[in-house]
């Protein structure tokens, strides 16, 4: 029922996790929101770009939020020119060592809790009960704020934080990414994958060599 549904700001990278919850809340919820933060990342432009064309196709207003001071802190690839951004060889995605040295390389410090609770802030204001993330369990693996246990103790920070107004929730805490792509492929309306820009840097094409990219070409072409 449509009233049943529930008003949902979306967390919109225009990467495939955030966009496959994106599809998933169109499906399942009421979105009213798409939310792109641009917090001086070298993919800026390409994941706006990509964002706003995730929300023109499932029909939500989209709004983008100027958080750059947190990329002018430095010490990561994805906002740094002086770090060069990590590559990564297909054959050890499954290696945790090499994850978890390119994590490091490409982390930004509090970004996942910085972003939910702006993200939090503006859905409480407009009405909406809940902020929908892209985590996957895959990557939870190197990045813990990309895991089912940070929802659950983010859930609770919100429940104080917006007198119990706002929620947060995702579709694919639990998936790998070859999940997502095949339960985006089970979905009744078509997921436009080629809108998906999963790279850490910007450009016209996506460079096909850092993680991001080799974990999406892997899920996109059926790999484990």
């Amino acid at each position: 029922m449509e009233n049943s549904r529930l008003k949902s700001l979306i967390l919109l990278s225009g990467g495939l996790d955030s966009s496959a919850n994106l599809a998933f809340a169109d499906y399942f919820d009421l979105p009213v929101l798409a939310l792109t933060i641009d917090y001086g990342q070298r993919a800026a432009s390409a994941e706006i770009r990509a964002a706003a064309l995730f929300a023109q196709h499932y029909g939500i207003a989209h709004q983008i939020l100027d958080l750059k001071w947190l990329g002018a802190l430095g010490g990561s690839a994805l906002t740094s020119s002086m770090i060069e951004v990590p590559k990564m060889d297909s054959a050890k995605l499954d290696d945790q060592k090499t994850a978890e040295a390119t994590a490091k390389q490409v982390w930004v410090p509090n970004r996942n809790g910085l972003f939910i609770n702006a993200a939090a802030a503006i859905a409480e204001s407009m009405g909406a009960q809940q902020v929908i993330v892209g985590f996957n369990k895959e990557e939870a693996a190197t990045f813990p704020d990309n895991s089912s246990q940070f929802l659950g103790v983010s859930n609770l920070s919100l429940k104080y934080s917006t007198n119990g107004r706002v929620k947060l929730a995702c579709y694919t805490d639990m998936m790998v990414k070859n999940e997502i792509v095949q339960s985006l492929r089970n979905l009744p309306k078509k997921f436009p994958f080629e809108y998906v820009w999963s790279c850490y840097h910007g450009g016209e094409k996506m460079c096909g060599e850092c993680e991001s990219c080799k974990r999406f070409i892997r899920a996109t072409s059926g790999g484990a």
